[in-house]
């Protein structure tokens, strides 16, 4: 290698290059001056253009569009979201329904993988301002978007706007909209349906829901299954055979529906029975509570989840020195190097903020079940609070983590070379209290 390559190598610095990097997608600040203005002029014109039909008796569902592979087009470049929510829709060739009424508003025109905290605040926001102005004409939003980072939205969504009381269902294809043979058309009419029955109980099952696929989940359970199949998203914890009609009922009488997570609404098998009645009134609201939105989450989660296996303890270290938030991927139903854990357990006593994540949408950590990793159960003795292990989606833990640490305004109280930033005891406790607890009825 040339000496004055080694000199520019010697001199770069990485962190430095990635300040100057634009972000791919507008940021927050770039979409309330440049996108809100079409919103609310939407919203301004809503209630005259619905009047008659919400006089009819229809359901005014509102269509949300952000782009993703549902509003792409083929480019010289690859598929990019370009299409407008109109043009998909106009492509599709849905089949007349007399009881609905559809009112489309494109918000942004961004893929799956340019979808951040920013965006996601953007959409809680101009929810609040639909339901805060129109709340009366409308049944039911739809949110096309992006599903690659589909389950992390819908979780953000569902925390920020704990409470909401409609349903917000979040929905996209494996194949753009106006693509001969798509499955965009079925995917969309599934969200109809749902958005349908979500408004018609007596009380409005008001969840933020994934329907991408043949079954309908709550946001915060979704995860995704793959990009080569029209059913592309499942639920986290759900077990590994299809319930039947009888396996409903018995899990709802003996409580266990949540923890199994069965999907609110089964396309798929015909054996649901109605989603046994949505999923028994979307578990019988015991998770609802009042509106209590909260957006104000200014910057991305930063997590860098490592796995629990095939390291050294000192590279381990200086991963958990690094990372603010340290998510520690535990194996199988929680086996872990013994080694690996007293590290995390000694940096979690000096109060760093460490947290263990199940590793698979069946998983469910049960500690102690093997002798290896077994001291994660304990309470270490000098440390007033449990560290948590959770069971949730690694979408709904980052979202849950960043929102949490936003909403309890927790901050570093400093940082050394030897540990990166480190908590107060008492913060930690209220942190880690707050993660264990079932805020939207998440899986814990």
């Amino acid at each position: 290698m040339p000496e004055e390559a080694i000199t520019e190598v010697d001199q770069f610095d990485l962190v430095e290059f990635a300040k100057q990097v634009r972000p791919a997608a507008p940021t927050y600040e770039t979409l309330l001056s440049e996108n809100a203005p079409s919103f609310r002029k939407f919203l301004d014109d809503f209630r005259e253009k619905v009047r008659g039909i919400r006089e009819s008796g229809k359901k005014v569902i509102v269509v949300l569009g952000t782009g993703g592979t549902f509003q792409s087009d083929e480019t010289d470049a690859g598929r990019a979201p370009t299409a407008s929510l109109r043009e998909s829709f106009d492509a599709l060739g849905l089949p007349e329904d007399p009881s609905v009424h559809l009112m489309l508003c494109d918000l942004m025109k961004l893929d799956s993988s340019q979808m951040t905290v920013d965006q996601w605040r953007f959409l809680a926001e101009m929810i609040m301002e639909l339901e805060e102005k129109i709340s009366d004409m409308y049944d039911a939003i739809i949110v096309t978007h992006g599903t690659d980072t589909m389950a992390k939205g819908a979780s953000y969504l569902s925390l920020m706007l704990k409470g909401f009381p409609k349903s917000i269902i979040f929905t996209g294809s494996q194949e753009p909209a106006r693509k001969s043979g798509t499955d965009a058309k079925d995917q969309m009419e599934r969200s109809i349906s749902t958005a349908k029955l979500a408004s018609s109980f007596n009380r409005r099952i008001a969840e933020v829901m994934v329907c991408c696929g043949l079954r309908v989940s709550r946001g915060t359970w979704a995860v995704k299954l793959g990009d080569k199949t029209v059913n592309a998203f499942g639920l986290w914890n759900q077990p590994n055979q299809d319930f039947d009609a009888t396996d409903w009922e018995r899990a709802s009488r003996d409580g266990t529906l949540h923890r199994l997570a069965p999907a609110l609404l089964d396309f798929g098998t015909g054996k649901s029975r109605g989603g046994m009645e949505f999923a028994s009134h979307a578990i019988s609201y015991d998770h609802k509570g009042p509106y209590d939105p909260f957006t104000q989450i200014t910057s991305p989660a930063n997590l860098f989840p490592a796995s629990m296996t095939d390291k050294s303890t000192e590279a381990f270290a200086v991963h958990i020195v690094q990372q603010r938030v340290a998510i520690l991927t535990q194996l199988g139903s929680a086996t872990a190097d013994d080694s690996l854990i007293e590290v995390a357990l000694e940096a979690a006593k000096r109060g760093k903020i460490i947290l263990f994540e199940a590793p698979f949408h069946d998983s469910t950590v049960l500690t102690g079940t093997y002798k290896a990793g077994a001291r994660v159960r304990e309470s270490l003795p000098n440390l007033q609070r449990r560290l948590p292990i959770l069971n949730t989606s690694p979408a709904t833990f980052d979202a849950k983590t960043n929102y949490l640490l936003h909403r309890l305004g927790i901050q570093p109280l400093g940082q050394s070379e030897g540990l990166g930033v480190y908590f107060d005891d008492n913060d930690l406790r209220k942190f880690y209290d707050q993660m264990e607890q079932n805020l939207v009825r998440e899986l814990v």
